[in-house]
């Protein structure tokens, strides 16, 4: 039964904008900078004190980095929910299932079943972008833009931004599973892990965000019956590009000596990544949204 809140009651003041739902965006901007200042951090003090810490330490530093964005968003997202007067239900759910989803299906599917890791990272760089595509890219967007489409979709998506807010607490439960099996293969030291945690957190809630396009207009507009297969090919093809290119920068080397490798590389291409991508499709969110208006005002 639907409880009435009393907030709606309290007239706003006349500077206030009435926004009943929780702002997605800035949650997602507070996330990413405290992710990236947490691996640039780490990364500036391996570089200048060459830290070393035992291989019982780096797991215990790893897991702690590996759950990193599921308590930020634990804390900007779902939590922040309980102060607006309309929250969003079922983001929990949406992250438990996709995060179960990840391990039970996406890893086991792309290590066992596709092995991508034994021939693709010897093809030529198109080759890899496309392998990488319709494998891994293929294999997690399909999965989160699943278990989304029958978690929440569409009763759940009220206006454009439910969509984008659904999509990325699928992206954090899958990438927060991506991010165990890294920290627990090997026991990598913080800089790497921070690095990579970093770029699982750009690349999912980047290719969630272009699916939840598709979703959020399917419901709310009139758009072409391709528009959700696109975004969701789209989403892959991000994964497609960003898996090669990612593993390349972090294994080159910014010494003439070639003796080293610099993750700060690939963290920079995971900001630029997510930046773009995010920046990209909040112009064509907010295009949707003022063309809606102005159809309303029209008609």
């Amino acid at each position: 039964m639907t409880t009435f809140d009393p907030r709606l009651l309290t007239p706003p003041r006349e500077e206030e904008e009435v926004y009943p739902y929780r702002r997605v965006w800035p949650s997602i901007v507070i996330e990413s900078g405290v992710l990236f200042t947490v691996a640039l951090g780490l990364f500036v003090m391996n570089a200048l004190f060459g830290i070393t810490l035992s291989e019982t330490a780096n797991q215990f530093a790893g897991i702690a980095l590996a759950l990193l964005p599921a308590a930020l968003w634990s804390v900007f997202a779902l939590w922040r929910e309980r102060f607006v007067p309309e929250p969003r239900e079922r983001l929990l759910s949406v992250f438990v299932i996709s995060a179960l989803a990840a391990n039970a299906v996406g890893v086991p599917v792309v290590d066992q079943i596709f092995q991508v890791e034994r021939w693709l990272p010897l093809a030529s760089a198109l080759n890899r972008i496309v392998g990488y595509m319709f494998t891994v890219g293929i294999t997690q967007e399909m999965l989160k833009f699943l278990v989304v489409r029958y978690t929440v979709w569409p009763e759940c998506v009220r206006t454009r931004l439910d969509a984008v807010a659904y999509g990325s607490a699928s992206a954090i439960g899958y990438a927060t599973v991506l991010n165990l099996h890294f920290a627990f293969d090997g026991a990598p030291p913080p800089d790497v892990v921070a690095g990579r945690v970093f770029a699982y957190f750009a690349l999912h809630v980047a290719a969630s965000t272009i699916v939840a396009f598709g979703l959020a207009e399917l419901h709310l507009s009139s758009p072409s019956a391709l528009l959700l297969p696109v975004m969701v090919g789209l989403a892959a093809l991000l994964a497609g590009i960003e898996t090669p290119v990612y593993g390349g920068l972090v294994n080159a080397t910014l010494s003439l000596d070639g003796s080293r490798a610099k993750p700060l590389l690939g963290l920079l291409f995971s900001l630029v990544l997510l930046a773009g991508t995010l920046s990209l499709m909040a112009f064509l969110f907010n295009s949707a949204e003022r063309q809606s208006r102005e159809a309303v005002v029209e008609v």
